[in-house]
């Protein structure tokens, strides 16, 4: 994994400024490709009657165990996605945006591009059709009929779309074929869709040195048998803070077509979207552009801002402006808006946490620190990595603030969930942890000292020093 890492690393750094990086191709590590083939002692795939075929575990399985390693059949850089050009959204035909837009969400703009990008790879080798692409969901005429018809947003992408699946008719075992590809390649995609990320968890991913410019969707044939399930035991795609949302909030996110039954087991089938007297949002508020604006405040600003927010995603107060008309009313301290996402709440916690540490309130921040860790250790899978930042953060913030022995705790505790979900140690987590150790989160003189608890070493070499795990 380090030498992922700092093949990761490489790319950022030459990345062009205006282009982004290079798409990333690297080398399964040797130490990994007995990985890549699935274990048939441990799993086996089956047919489910609610949800198709899937993997099932033949035996007991240790949490942190790598079930196997792959590689994307085809994937597309986030970064890659050129919308049509802006100024022709005069000339667009009114009529259909407004019919198209009233149609169920099709899914990001770069998993067009990647139905390109599978679809040229399935020409230039067609056994990626028929050994694997063809043998993911959707594959009978019901399910395909169900699914909602794949519309294109860009005309480039469509052209070029049009003409591969003309082309592919060329190709000796594709003959007979296409007709098939076009109608199922789109929602395999749809439904089978990956995201790729590196380190996405760390609060330095979206930073200058961080890996957020690698980041994209993929394909892949393996790993696309783990199905859905409200409570999952194997990381896979759904960001993990939405799992504790409402059955009709996670379905959006997905923009898949599941619903739960009774015990709350997702299936497949229509799930209707947030009740019409819902007016809560369908999607986190708190995204990276609202963080971005915050974070460009100066820090009482900012606290004043997360302040309110806070207020709003919990559904305490309504948003600004919209309790104007209320004014004057007896009602008015009555009124509350609907709730947002928990993880609006979470990220507003961190960033509310980071504010305090800026101030030098470092005593109040910890306590927000440790909120976050419940949240993430309470609401979250078991062992879930983005508990693991927020322990690291709490360590950092108590031996900041002459808390051994707290410090110690988090640290401790820490390393353990990193070993256990990635291996390797204090070595591997340090590595990883590279970057966040750098972020400047507290007064400069709190990263070495001359005297008190770390006596004038790095605090992550006090917390986690280099020994053998």
């Amino acid at each position: 994994m380090e030498t992922l890492l700092d093949q990761a690393d490489a790319l950022i750094k030459a990345a062009d400024p205006d282009d982004g990086p290079e798409r990333p191709s690297f080398d399964i590590p040797e130490s990994l490709l007995p990985l890549t083939t699935p274990n048939g002692d441990v799993l086996e795939i089956r047919e489910n009657p609610s949800k198709g075929r899937g993997w099932f575990a033949k035996q007991p399985i240790p949490a942190g165990t790598v079930l196997f390693v792959a590689k994307p059949i085809a994937m597309a850089l986030d970064m890659e996605y050129v919308g049509p050009d802006q100024n022709n959204d005069e000339d667009a035909d009114e009529e259909f945006m407004e019919e198209y837009e009233n149609q169920e969400e099709q899914g990001s703009t770069v998993n067009e591009l990647l139905v390109l990008e599978v679809l040229q790879s399935i020409f230039s080798n067609p056994s990626i059709w028929t050994e694997q692409v063809s043998l993911l969901y959707p594959r009978d005429s019901v399910d395909i009929e169900a699914s909602p018809v794949w519309i294109s947003r860009d005309d480039s992408i469509f052209g070029q779309y049009e003409a591969l699946i003309e082309q592919l008719e060329t190709v000796p075992a594709l003959q007979g074929k296409s007709k098939e590809i076009s109608q199922r390649l789109p929602l395999i995609i749809r439904y089978n869709v990956l995201s790729i990320e590196t380190c996405p968890e760390l609060l330095s991913h979206p930073g200058p040195n961080g890996h957020a410019p690698l980041s994209g969707v993929g394909l892949y044939h393996w790993p696309s048998f783990f199905n859905h399930d409200g409570r999952p035991n194997v990381s896979r795609y759904l960001e993990h803070d939405i799992l504790c949302e409402s059955p009709q909030r996670r379905n959006l996110m997905l923009r898949m077509d599941f619903k739960e039954d009774d015990e709350g087991v997702l299936k497949g089938g229509a799930l209707p979207g947030p009740s019409a007297e819902s007016d809560g949002p369908d999607a986190p508020v708190v995204d990276d552009d609202v963080q971005n604006e915050l974070m460009g405040m100066n820090t009482f600003e900012r606290l004043e801002a997360i302040d309110q927010l806070m207020q709003q995603a919990a559904g305490e107060a309504l948003p600004e402006g919209e309790g104007e008309d209320l004014q004057g009313n007896e009602d008015d301290m009555e009124a509350h808006g609907e709730a947002w996402f928990e993880c609006d709440l979470q990220n507003l916690r961190i960033l509310k946490a980071i504010t305090l540490e800026a101030m030098g309130l470092s005593d109040k921040a910890l306590s927000i620190w440790e909120e976050c860790v419940r949240f993430t250790e309470t609401q979250m899978p078991p062992n879930d990595e983005t508990s693991i930042v927020m322990r690291v953060q709490a360590a950092l913030c108590s031996l900041h603030l002459k808390q051994e022995t707290v410090a110690r705790h988090h640290a401790s505790v820490a390393l353990q969930r990193h070993h256990l979900i990635f291996g390797g140690g204090v070595g591997r987590f340090r590595r990883r942890y590279r970057q966040e150790f750098l972020l400047n989160l507290r007064p400069a003189d709190s990263t070495t000292t001359s005297s008190g608890v770390n006596g004038g070493v790095s605090m992550e070499e006090f917390l986690w020093p280099h020994v053998d795990y």
